[in-house]
């Protein structure tokens, strides 16, 4: 017997005493890392060791509410408790079942999402994210389920739910259900309703059915966020079975966990696509500009070629001529700059001598400056002899330093200081045995900071209608491809150097002799 007020145990006590109340009230003083909760016991109940069970060790205060008669059993006697009053026992046994049974049940459910949680980082379909979690699931072994289920979504704002994962479904209801109604059988009202829809059997609420369906039951558990319906977990459950609360919390802990996720995955979907219309927009607008600029003059050398044709003039059918092939090269060239940078692709790589390739782009813009009347911008070659080969693609190479090169000589004409002497220098050199180097310098206009920033966005050109912007940055996605680098410096009035640095041998294959 023990009297009000009387402490039978203290939170930090080991609690190595097991009570069995038979009269009275006793109070329970609970803190697990929070506010202090009272549980008032009843006759029957059993408390102290067990309790530490289930709060968790130095948590727990016992005291007497009311005088108290309890039996007292000491916890190394609790071997032979099935012997002393076996009916106690069994109690001790259940309510032990029950506290491990619930610590199993919340570690599965924190672990499932967990995964969940690091699923929803991964790059995957959603449709690979919904069959992981189906999987998940159904491999919970407390969980009274059968190896079958779906999950559904609900897509475009509908009111119908398309089946996104299954598991051992029969072919008949895979077909029926692939597109579900809201309303139609237990899953379409879970979704209608929002709320879990138990049965236990095959009864006539189950309105899909075929020839040969095996008695089952189901949890259709919506998948919510706020007010709106995202989706129904269906799972497949024994024929008879119970609705357990227990697993009802577990499953709603998914689903409300897959909720959250796939409204993010949803939301990333339409940043997606909305960054994509914007670059698709900002690509159309960039290109009617280029096409517009080509066009104009184009037109222009017709007019001219039909005015010779007309008067019968030679000179001015052949102005006429030049002007209009010049316009069907920056056609071609725009396109092969379009395909060049929209595709990626491995450089096809082959052993080459860095100097005649330099040395050939520099014999195409004497050639070019001579037949547009620009002969007084000498180019000039400072090219290293001890360079050796390198194993790269000389067709990319050439690409780049004729886009370089171009480039310098539009700098030089565009410059307004009629003093000057203008030339542009095209190096080449060993960086070590690892590297080679490509550099491009002109004594042009030069540019400044604000231009600088801009010179890789796309469709940007300081040559007005005479170019595309797209150039550069073929040029720099080349160089990229070999995994080279590209840098830039220049002051205005005074010039620009483009300076190009590409590993020797970027596939690291052996190059032929």
């Amino acid at each position: 017997n023990y009297t009000k007020d009387t402490v039978l145990f203290n939170k930090g006590d080991d609690a190595e005493r097991l009570y069995i109340l038979e009269e009275g009230t006793v109070k329970l003083i609970i803190q697990n890392g929070g506010p202090i909760s009272n549980s008032l016991t009843e006759p029957g109940d059993i408390f102290g060791w067990s309790c530490m069970v289930e709060f968790g060790r130095y948590t727990s205060s016992g005291i007497c509410a009311t005088d108290v008669k309890a039996m007292m059993i000491e916890r190394n006697k609790l071997n032979n408790i099935f012997d002393l009053h076996p009916d106690i026992g069994l109690k001790i046994v259940r309510r032990f079942a029950g506290v491990f049974s619930k610590r199993i049940s919340n570690y599965d459910r924190e672990t499932v999402i967990n995964k969940l949680l690091r699923y929803s980082l991964e790059d995957m379909p959603i449709e690979t994210l919904l069959e992981r979690t189906l999987q998940l699931i159904l491999s919970i072994p407390w969980l009274a389920l059968k190896k079958q289920g779906c999950i559904f979504l609900v897509e475009d704002d509908s009111k119908m739910l398309t089946m996104k994962a299954q598991s051992l479904l029969a072919e008949p209801i895979k077909k029926a259900c692939a597109n579900l109604p809201f309303g139609m059988c237990h899953c379409g009202r879970a979704a209608l309703t929002q709320e879990i829809q138990f049965v236990d059997c095959l009864d006539e609420s189950h309105d899909i059915r075929y020839d040969g369906i095996m008695p089952h039951g189901h949890y259709c558990v919506p998948i919510l966020f706020k007010n709106e319906t995202l989706g129904v977990i269906n799972l497949y459950i024994r024929e008879g079975h119970h609705r357990d609360q227990r697993e009802i919390e577990f499953l709603v802990a998914v689903a409300n966990t897959l909720a959250g996720i796939i409204r993010r995955k949803r939301l990333e979907q339409d940043l997606v696509r909305s960054e994509r219309l914007a670059a698709t927009g900002e690509t159309v607008a960039g290109l009617a500009h280029c096409i517009k600029n080509i066009l104009l003059p184009l037109e222009g050398g017709i007019y001219v070629v039909e005015k010779g044709f007309r008067k019968n003039d030679m000179e001015k059918l052949q102005t006429g001529w030049d002007m209009v092939r010049r316009n069907i090269d920056k056609v071609s060239n725009l396109a092969l700059d379009l395909l060049t940078f929209s595709k990626d692709h491995e450089p096809e790589y082959e052993s080459f001598s860095p100097n005649v390739v330099a040395d050939e782009v520099c014999y195409l813009m004497e050639s070019w400056l001579k037949n547009t009347d620009t002969a007084n911008i000498n180019i000039i070659r400072d090219f290293d002899p001890g360079i050796g080969d390198a194993y790269l693609n000389p067709k990319g190479i050439h690409r780049c330093l004729l886009n370089l090169v171009s480039n310098a000589a539009d700098a030089c004409l565009y410059d307004k200081d009629p003093g000057k002497s203008h030339h542009v220098t095209v190096s080449t050199r060993a960086d070590g045995n690892d590297a080679v180097i490509f550099q491009v310098s002109d004594n042009g206009c030069g540019m400044d900071e604000t231009v600088k920033t801009q010179l890789f966005t796309s469709f940007f050109s300081t040559k007005g209608s005479q170019g595309t912007g797209l150039g550069l940055l073929v040029t720099q996605k080349i160089i990229r491809e070999h995994g080279g680098t590209l840098g830039v410096e220049s002051e205005l009035g005074q010039g620009t150097t483009f300076t190009i640095r590409m590993p020797r041998n970027p596939s690291g294959e052996i190059s032929e002799a």
